[in-house]
């Protein structure tokens, strides 16, 4: 029933479940990408983790198959809302219906679902404002796990980057960058070891940087590293994480609490951060 997206991996088609009666999200593998057995591979794992990570806060993955063109395919629900991305910049326009109190509701929600993510080991590595979707009766929805890694021992999962190099390189376009074959994810929102690439590293104290990121924007009007307007290249991005951390923020309506969390979250080093997303997601109940 038409096109709702493209990206680095295919293309993001909306559907109807003639059996069920209802619209549906369909992702389709790009034809040229579908002959290449380790991108097949991680197209089946993005779904088989989406059906596997049964949360309200996770779109659900209703099917894996084959279709008439012998193109892998995954159906999902169809969410619809505003990104919060969108979201973040009504705040900023003052708009009565999302005041701040109710935007950090939503990124407590996310740490909600990215919480119960990591507890059945898996990171999402690309958490960012345009993959969350806020829906109109107050749905949270944290998408596109097409960069989700399993967690293992890091002798596999050095392993593991050797076996996606070549996987990465064909989600540039998708992710924004990709340097090396390793630096994968959205580089404002990046963590200092996934920006290098430091595989070994990463983790879930990745996922709490990026979303420590988001409410950087949130508070900043402009992500990490980058200013209000400024227009900036992925590869300068990545120069300025690798020379530290990103500008303080210094406004006086900025309460200093909300700072101290973001901060702890944007720790540059990992051990330094928040040792789970859920310590984060209670500190901003708290807030």
């Amino acid at each position: 029933l038409g096109e709702i997206a493209r990206g680095g991996m295919g293309v993001i088609l909306k559907g109807h479940d003639t059996d069920l009666g209802r619209d549906i999200a369909v992702k389709v593998l790009d034809p040229e990408l579908s002959k290449r057995p380790e991108v097949v591979q991680r197209f089946v794992e993005e779904a088989q983790i989406g059906g596997q990570l049964q949360h309200p806060g996770i779109v659900p993955v209703y099917e894996l198959g084959i279709d008439l063109r012998d193109q892998p395919y995954f159906t999902m629900k169809l969410v619809q809302g505003k990104t919060l991305g969108e979201v973040f910049e009504l705040n900023r326009r003052k708009d009565p219906a999302w005041a701040m109190p109710k935007v950090l509701g939503v990124i407590q929600r996310v740490c909600e679902a990215v919480a119960f993510a990591h507890e059945r080991e898996v990171i999402h590595r690309d958490l960012k404002p345009l993959n969350v979707m806020v829906g109109e009766f107050g749905e949270v929805y944290v998408m596109d796990w097409g960069l989700a890694r399993r967690l293992a021992a890091e002798a596999e999962q050095v392993e593991a980057s050797d076996a996606t190099d070549a996987v990465d390189e064909q989600l540039a376009a998708q992710v924004s960058l990709t340097r090396e074959g390793r630096v994968v994810g959205t580089p404002c929102y990046m963590s200092p070891e996934q920006a290098r690439g430091d595989i070994a590293r990463m983790g879930p104290q990745s996922d709490v940087y990026a979303i420590g990121a988001m409410l950087y924007e949130l508070a900043a009007g402009a992500p990490p590293y980058m200013r209000v307007g400024e227009q900036v290249s992925s590869h300068e991005i990545l120069a300025r994480i690798e020379a530290g951390p990103p500008d303080r923020l210094r406004s006086r309506s900025l309460a200093p609490e909300l700072v101290a969390v973001l901060e702890k979250a944007m720790s540059y080093e990992p051990a330094s951060r928040y040792p789970s997303v859920r310590d984060l997601g209670e500190d901003l109940e708290l807030f």
